[in-house]
Order: C-alpha cells, then sequence, then structure tokens
C-alpha cells in the first residue's frame, strides 16, 4: 500500500514516518505543501532547516534516505491546486494520512484510492468540531481518538476505521491533556495502518447525528480545567 503524510511541517510528518514506516506492505512517502497564508519559499526554507536539523540529530539517515529514494516531496501549492493534485495522482497513491491545518476539496481526496485518514481528539459521531475534547470533560462524556476516512465537511466522513477511549487522569489541565492526545496520532495512524493491512476491515458509521462543537468559552474552560485537577465528573442539573 502506497500511502503519503500530507503536512505542512517536515518534523510533524516525519514523526508519524518513524511510527509507521516499517507497518507490513507500507510504501511510504511525506508530502509537504505549503501552508495557507505562507508562500511556498518560506515554507520551504523553513522545511529545508527542520530536514537539515533532524538529520543532523542523532546522525539519522532516515531524512537523507527519503530524499534520496524519491519519497519526500514538496509541493510549490495548496493540495487542491491542479499542479499539486496532478503530482498526487502521478504518485499512484492508496491512502492519505492528514497531518495539514486545511479541510481538503473533493479533488484532493479522489486523488488517492481509499482517501485521506484523519486523527480525531474526540469520540465520533457524537463530538465533532472544535473543543471537543473540552466538551466531552464538561459534560461527563469519555474521552478519546477516532480516526475515519474525511470528506469535504467538518468531521463528517462516513467511514469510522478505529475508535478508542483514552485515559487522561493523568494530566491535570487541558493543553496537557490535549498536546498527549495530539501526539497519539503516532501510535493510532499505525494502528489504523495495520487494520487496513492485514484485512478487510469493518466500519463504524459516523451518521452525522452528533451536533458540531464549537470553541468553548473562558467560563466553560474554567470549569473543564477545575474537573481536571480534581478528577470529577460534572453534577447532573438539578431535575435530570
Amino acid at each position: 500500500m502506497r500511502t503519503g503524510i500530507l503536512a505542512h511541517s517536515f518534523s510533524s510528518a516525519f514523526a508519524i514516518y518513524q511510527a509507521v514506516k516499517d507497518v507490513p506492505g507500507q510504501d511510504v512517502f511525506i508530502i509537504v505543501s505549503p501552508p495557507p497564508h505562507r508562500s511556498a519559499l518560506s515554507s520551504h526554507l523553513a522545511n529545508l532547516a527542520r530536514f537539515v536539523v533532524t538529520s543532523l540529530k542523532g546522525l539519522d539517515l532516515d531524512p537523507l534516505r527519503l530524499f534520496a529514494n524519491g519519497r519526500l516531496i514538496f509541493l510549490r501549492g495548496p493540495l487542491h491546486d491542479p499542479a499539486s493534485v496532478d503530482i498526487l495522482k502521478k504518485m499512484s497513491l492508496d491512502l492519505g494520512l492528514h497531518k495539514t491545518g486545511v479541510i481538503y476539496r473533493d479533488v484532493t481526496i479522489k486523488a488517492f484510492r481509499l482517501g485521506i485518514l484523519n486523527h480525531h481528539i474526540g469520540i465520533l459521531p457524537g463530538y465533532r468540531g472544535r473543543s471537543v475534547l473540552e466538551w466531552s470533560i464538561l459534560q461527563g462524556d469519555p474521552v478519546g481518538v477516532t480516526v475515519f476516512f474525511i470528506d469535504t465537511g467538518i468531521d463528517t466522513g462516513a467511514r469510522i476505521l478505529l475508535s478508542e477511549q483514552v485515559d487522561i487522569s493523568a494530566y491535570k489541565s487541558v493543553a496537557e491533556a490535549k498536546e498527549y492526545l495530539f501526539n497519539l496520532d503516532q501510535v493510532f495512524f499505525r494502528k489504523a495502518l495495520a487494520l487496513l493491512t492485514d484485512s478487510e476491515p469493518s466500519f463504524q458509521l459516523n451518521d452525522g447525528t452528533g451536533p458540531r462543537y464549537f470553541v468553548m468559552s473562558k467560563l466553560f474552560q474554567g470549569v473543564v480545567e477545575q474537573l481536571l485537577q480534581t478528577n470529577e465528573k460534572p453534577s447532573a442539573p438539578q431535575g435530570s
């Protein structure tokens, strides 16, 4: 299976690459595109610096091997740009792993035979959108990670490949808990690739019944921080 890690930063993509490169049956590429509102030149210069630092750190030869073997691709434009889409199609990629900061257009998603997987720090279909960790805690619901095939909406892709609850009781702030969950992308992408490689996976349905959440207010954020620090569940409203 030919898998492309889609990212704006070489460093973030390389961390995922190291976690999934030895999954049996995988042929892994890193595809770096400039982020919105930043020129390709400044973006690629920054990534070149990251590439050099990563190579020199611990004398790691993997970045150099990626480059030498044509597995490190720098796109000049956004992922939906016709020239970028043409490159993706010519690479004959089966699967994409999402590590950018953009919502993908249909033309980009269709450049991958199977689609693009996202690592979402919420349990779908119940929690989609923003601040889903905070809303889960506030409402006394499980916290976890969902890996699903995206569409052009906000966490509305219908095929859920993997969904698991995650214990965050060791973390006493939202920032710490979020960092922990976001860094699990390497673990969950590896699990997802193993499922897709080893068997015919059965998908859970993301039926769109859950509400879309938005950024939580500072007042509610303070309540969530207190709940994390005391490791308590919110009290049920009176009369419920």
